[in-house]
């Protein structure tokens, strides 16, 4: 079998592949730069190395990976790991990084979706005991939810039902405790992990693989930036203004006023346009839409504990601005590639560099190479690890 042909990068799992683009660009480019090539397939394949990026909320999916490892015990399954598994409150999550309340909601849909799914796991005497723990708190927020709802409902206005609010309020603590239950149960069918942040693999507990023996990590997968495209498409067509993507939560909205009143405060609004949130929605229209020479990256929530490398990532290789942290982990080398906000005069370095190409790439240059540098050493170790997987294969086959 020919060691270029053998590596599948399933997508089956996800409904879209918006969400995984990122994700499916650097994992091809980095397997293809080493002479590894990479078929992209909506299907595991018994003969190839199957990478799968981890998404176990689809019932059909889950099942169908079942039937796959009962038919090709042989065939082998790494999954991609892109979620933090935090235990906070005597419950565990992905990324539960909020209070009781959150723990209190994820008590709650731990039981429910244990009792409608059967695959997600049996439910246990400790799952029901959590639950009845919290179900005070849980009792209370639905009853303010319904009595707020009344109140409305009284007064003639029109306004979503209280258990319609509490769900909706909680959608994404959901959504993220689906994700969590599907990959707990389904570590058993991978032969090894790859994950694509440092800090994730400290927070799983020991797991069994496929083979009955402790679950392999064959290492971080890193981006690696292409030095001379960045360097030539950074900012250009930009507008002099931070764009923020994503979800714009309470902390982050906190950080958009506050370098608007920065802006304003040093008489640069006029020149400087606004901190700006552009919703996915709007960017994944096709329409035509005018992007910043920078972008901010802010944590969801003022305790959230991990930087995002693959948002950074983004940031510099597909949308051509440079990204702006507002605190430096030091997790991940590509944090040391982004201008980090210190005081009110960073504005002031932000718009020099701006108007003074020599000057951003006197900045961008030595730090890309260093971080190209050193992500290469681990990327080369990551990739000789996975030519083991798929000589073992081979040696099966």
């Amino acid at each position: 079998m020919a060691m270029e042909t053998n590596l599948n990068l399933y997508v089956g799992n996800h409904g879209k592949p918006d969400g995984i683009e990122d994700y499916l660009v650097l994992i091809t480019k980095l397997m293809e730069q080493r002479g590894i090539r990479v078929t992209v397939s909506s299907a595991l394949d018994p003969l190839a190395v199957n990478l799968v990026i981890d998404e176990f909320t689809n019932y059909v999916e889950n099942h169908r990976m079942v039937a796959f490892k009962k038919a090709y015990p042989h065939g082998k399954i790494i999954f991609i790991l892109t979620e933090f598994v935090v235990r906070k409150w005597g419950v565990e999550s992905f990324n539960h990084f909020g209070g009781p309340a959150e723990a209190a909601v994820i008590a709650l849909f731990d039981v429910y979706l244990r009792t409608v799914r059967d695959d997600f796991g049996p439910i246990g005497l400790h799952h029901v005991l959590k639950l009845l723990c919290y179900s005070p708190l849980l009792g209370l927020h639905i009853l303010l939810d319904t009595l707020h709802w009344g109140v409305k409902k009284l007064a003639g206005r029109r306004t979503p039902h209280g258990m319609t609010t509490f769900l909706n309020r909680n959608q994404r603590t959901v959504y993220f405790h689906m994700r969590y239950l599907g990959l707990k149960a389904f570590l058993r069918y991978a032969d090894a992990i790859i994950t694509s942040h440092e800090g994730i693999v400290g927070g799983l507990s020991p797991e069994l693989g496929f083979d009955g023996k402790a679950l392999l990590c064959l290492g971080v997968l890193y981006p690696e930036l292409e030095e001379r495209d960045v360097i030539d498409n950074l900012m250009v067509g930009k507008k002099l203004f931070i764009e923020i993507t994503g979800s714009v939560t309470r902390y982050r909205q906190w950080w958009i006023d506050r370098l608007n009143r920065q802006l304003t405060s040093l008489g640069l609004h006029n020149v400087f346009g606004s901190c700006l949130s552009l919703p996915f929605a709007a960017l994944a229209s096709g329409k035509p839409i005018q992007r910043g020479a920078y972008s901010l990256h802010p944590p969801q929530t003022r305790t959230w504990p991990y930087s995002s490398p693959t948002r950074i990532f983004r940031a510099l290789s597909v949308d051509y601005n440079l990204p702006i942290l507002t605190r430096h982990y030091r997790q991940n080398p590509i944090e040391d590639v982004c201008f980090v906000l210190e005081n009110k005069m960073s504005i002031v370095e932000l718009y020099e560099m701006y108007a003074d190409r020599t000057r951003l790439r006197q900045f961008v240059e030595p730090r890309m190479k260093s971080y190209n540098e050193r992500v290469t050493v681990r990327n080369n170790a990551l990739i000789e690890q996975l030519h083991r997987v798929m000589n073992s294969l081979e040696q099966v086959g």
